[in-house]
């Protein structure tokens, strides 16, 4: 009876001893969700294949970041060009030179955090995502509620700069996510895609329009879907967070985009930051699988009088 006791005890052990072996603390989940919370960051901001990228200032970043977070302020993703004067993602060797900078590798999953507190700041990290799965890293996810949301619940925070190996990650541009000016022109003639216009309704109307933005009014045949809309930024002074998918697929159907995933859709903005955030939305949550952004938006479109905008009328509803 002792005996068998023992073996009991010693078989348990075994197992435990095992069972903590086969799951080893820096091993990334597989198919990790695009939308990633604080609490799951922070149970695997050790893990071997993570690599998390603040896109805040230099200055904030330096004050304080999420522990083992590598700095690339937005600006870097999507400077502005001055030849074409507007803001456009870099070459892809530009890309791969910041990537591999910070040990991003093919297998890298790869998680953007921005300063969460307002829809400029949500708005520059789904930008960066969507440039990032342009450039044909699809293993990306968005930090809901950002910086702000991680400090709210006070988590750790540090401002040292993290060291690492060079990766081997080399960007190439996936042509099915970037749409320029002469696409954009031959889908608005053969009205064969759903344009989305991510600006606020009053510079989709015309009523308004960004000062750097040379024209009013919208691409013709446009629909509005207003990046802020998207998101719970300055509710209650809560931290910018995405709002439900739910809410999100009822906003979706209420502005007319059609349900069919497979629809082509283009989505602008005024410089391609907030196109990121219905870019995110319509493909990463939503599941629409064909889904580009038109990168230069209005700061291109608008500066050449020779093309139509539309003002003082609201886009109407793709069939």
């Amino acid at each position: 009876m002792k005996n068998k006791l023992l073996q009991s005890l010693i078989f348990i052990v075994l197992l435990v001893a095992a069972g903590c072996m086969s799951v080893p603390a820096t091993t990334v989940t597989a198919g990790t969700t695009p939308l990633v919370t604080t609490q799951w960051l922070e149970k695997n901001l050790e893990a071997k294949d993570l690599v998390v990228i603040d896109v805040r200032t230099t200055t904030n970043y330096g004050v304080g970041h999420i522990p083992g977070s590598f700095n690339i302020p937005y600006v870097g993703w999507e400077p502005f060009n001055q030849e074409r004067e507007c803001q456009l993602m870099p070459k892809p060797e530009d890309l791969t030179q910041m990537l591999q900078a910070i040990g991003v590798n093919p297998s890298s999953h790869v998680v953007i955090y921005d300063h969460g507190n307002s829809i400029g700041d949500a708005t520059k990290g789904c930008a960066t995502v969507w440039i990032l799965e342009a450039i044909g890293h699809t293993n990306v996810s968005y930090l809901n509620g950002g910086f702000t949301k991680w400090t709210f619940e006070g988590r750790i925070i540090d401002n040292k700069v993290p060291e690492s190996k060079a990766g081997t990650f080399v960007a190439k541009i996936d042509s099915s996510k970037v749409t320029t000016l002469k696409q954009i022109l031959d889908k608005v003639k053969k009205k064969d895609a759903v344009i989305v216009d991510a600006r606020n309704s009053n510079q989709h109307f015309g009523a308004d329009k960004r000062a750097d933005v040379e024209r009013f009014g919208h691409i013709p045949g446009s629909i509005n879907l207003p990046a802020p809309f998207l998101n719970n930024a300055g509710a209650n002074r809560a931290p910018a967070t995405i709002r439900d998918s739910k809410q999100l697929a009822d906003m979706v159907k209420g502005v007319g985009i059609p349900s069919d995933k497979n629809r082509e859709i283009i989505v602008y903005c005024n410089t391609g930051q907030y196109a990121g955030m219905d870019y995110f939305v319509l493909h990463d949550i939503l599941g629409y699988k064909k889904v580009s952004v038109y990168d230069a938006s209005m700061l291109e479109y608008g500066a050449d009088d020779d093309l139509a905008l539309n003002t003082f009328v609201w886009g109407r509803s793709a069939k």
